[in-house]
């Protein structure tokens, strides 16, 4: 049989290794091989090239799972991200929007005793006080507060938010007549004596009335002012 060359046997090698060439070929192939150093070469260059090792194929596995994992963590985390983002906004609003009402509606902020004046003290006939109370400041008087303590020392405190408002009325609370009456504010608090009336806060007050002190009877028109009859 004719010796066959190198070339030839370099091109079927491919096939060899991959038996996948006929019986016939193969031992062509094989007895060329014992002879052919050149082709041994050849042959284990192709295995180099062809065979993976199982190591590389796990990591390389390994490699894509970890891109994979990144992968997922990075949409996991823009999404957390986006909702944290949404929440702390919405809280955000939220905050401003309390802020606000807060700063202009909360009456939480006492009138200093500076700005209040009260006249014109005197006792109705129903034993009612009646008083003329103005606010000097210029702003709004939003609330007033009713409070009393162990003592018995009543205590009308004026309130406004953070913010004050401009007067808007010459007959609101800054500039306008009231009355208390202790006999209905005593049965509210079960019988607990009223001993002291104050317009104010337990540290910065006036004085309206106490008890054993004789006060004006009221005006006729005082008296028609708080007739409810």
């Amino acid at each position: 049989m004719r010796k066959i060359s190198c070339d030839i046997v370099k091109d079927i090698l491919p096939l060899y290794y991959d038996n996948v060439c006929s019986s016939d070929t193969k031992k062509i192939v094989e007895e060329h091989l014992s002879e052919c150093d050149s082709c041994k070469d050849e042959l284990n260059r192709i295995q180099v090239d062809i065979i993976i090792p199982k190591e590389a194929i796990e990591k390389n596995r390994e490699d894509s799972n970890a891109i994979k994992n990144i992968s997922s963590f990075w949409k996991r985390s823009k999404a957390k991200s986006f909702i944290t983002g949404a929440i702390i906004t919405a809280i955000l609003f939220l905050l401003i929007f309390v802020g606000y009402i807060g700063l202009f509606n909360w009456n939480i902020i006492s009138v200093s005793t500076d700005v209040v004046k009260i006249t014109n003290v005197s006792e109705l006939t129903d034993g009612r006080i009646a008083y003329h109370v103005e606010l000097t400041d210029g702003y709004a008087l939003n609330t007033i507060k009713f409070d009393m303590d162990k003592n018995g020392n009543f205590y009308l405190t004026p309130l406004r938010p953070v913010i004050k408002k401009k007067v808007q009325s010459l007959n609101g609370f800054e500039n306008n007549y009231d009355f208390f009456d202790i006999k209905s504010q005593e049965l509210n608090r079960d019988g607990a004596e009223i001993k002291a009336l104050y317009f104010g806060t337990p540290k910065d007050n006036i004085l309206i009335w106490k008890r054993g002190m004789n006060l004006p009877k009221a005006s006729q028109e005082i008296e028609k002012m708080f007739d409810y009859e």
